[in-house]
């Protein structure tokens, strides 16, 4: 190929100029992996689900850790929320835990616990039933440890609290606490009231909120399809954007994503839900909490780093 002359890089440079002045939508997309988290404290490496962006972080892991100037340690704590198959069935695409060198502890509630050993444990009639391998391959899971709502997990200066959330089947939120910030992953929460009471004071005055943005209002009541589909979605366990965006100003968090959106969506439509909940955030922080603003509101997409 001939060399990159000097006019062709200017040339590059204002076109690579030009798309990033163009919406995220229409410059990237938000990807379309199931849940899965990487929360990194001075005390630890943190996994929050199982969806299938854990495969993604299984690569990206190894790749670190097998640089030849890593230093660190090779181990972290995964955090389950709930057994669904979205947020757990990545488990054994996870390459990290295949690697003896690793080591990982399996955080979750009963029925977490239970619903892995069903499917992974040598011994299990389930055993192999979905997928070949089972947990006598993964030497680096070290533990299946229950946690239950309320409990306190304590990693050095790194404090983690369990709440249950209203979802078919049970699920748990955590709060982080850590050097003066704290961090709330509430996915998969239907909120019977709006304020819910539960979550507000969970998250209250939280540096970052994220929760679910599954449905809006008119899609939860079945007066909007969800892509082909129109039908009430009450009872599923999800809440509409709109009251999620009005838990998150009742508690005061400074910053508020909402992920999970329906995996129907195209990134044009979520860019629009973004602009939905952002518009009607306006509309409502100042007759709630005069002087009150958040410093950001957005849909996290895949890949995203955020420094709190």
């Amino acid at each position: 190929k001939e060399p990159i002359g000097a006019g062709d890089r200017r040339t590059l440079e204002a076109i690579r100029e030009q798309v990033e002045q163009l919406p995220f939508h229409l410059r990237s997309t938000y990807g379309g992996n199931t849940t899965c988290v990487e929360v990194e404290t001075p005390d630890g490496l943190f996994i929050l689900d199982s969806g299938s962006g854990l495969r993604e972080l299984g690569r990206s892991l190894q790749h670190r850790w097998n640089d030849p100037a890593f230093t660190g340690k090779r181990e972290a704590e995964v955090l389950i929320t709930h057994p669904h198959m979205d947020h757990s069935y990545a488990t054994p695409f996870f390459a990290s835990y295949y690697d003896p060198q690793n080591s990982f502890r399996i955080w979750g509630s009963e029925s977490v616990v239970e619903s892995l050993n069903a499917l992974l444990k040598p011994e299990s009639e389930m055993s192999n039933v979905y997928f070949p391998p089972t947990f006598d391959l993964m030497q680096a899971i070290k533990e299946l440890k229950p946690i239950h709502a309320g409990e306190e997990m304590v990693f050095g200066s790194t404090r983690i609290s369990a709440m249950e959330l209203n979802h078919p089947g049970g699920c748990f939120a955590f709060r982080f606490e850590c050097q003066d910030r704290s961090f709330v992953f509430a996915t998969d929460h239907e909120q019977l009231k709006v304020p819910d009471p539960s979550l507000v004071a969970f998250s209250k005055e939280a540096d970052l909120l994220y929760t679910e943005g599954q449905y809006t209002q008119a899609e939860y009541d079945g007066e909007e399809p969800v892509g082909d589909a129109t039908m009430s979605r009450k009872g599923w366990g999800h809440t509409p954007v709109e009251a999620c965006v009005k838990s998150a100003v009742a508690a005061g968090v400074k910053r508020l994503h909402l992920g999970h959106y329906d995996p129907a969506r195209t990134d044009e439509e979520i860019a629009r839900i973004e602009r939905l909940f952002q518009e009607q955030l306006r509309s409502l922080v100042e007759p709630l909490q005069p002087g009150y603003g958040m410093a950001e509101v957005l849909i996290p997409y895949e890949g995203m780093t955020v420094e709190l």
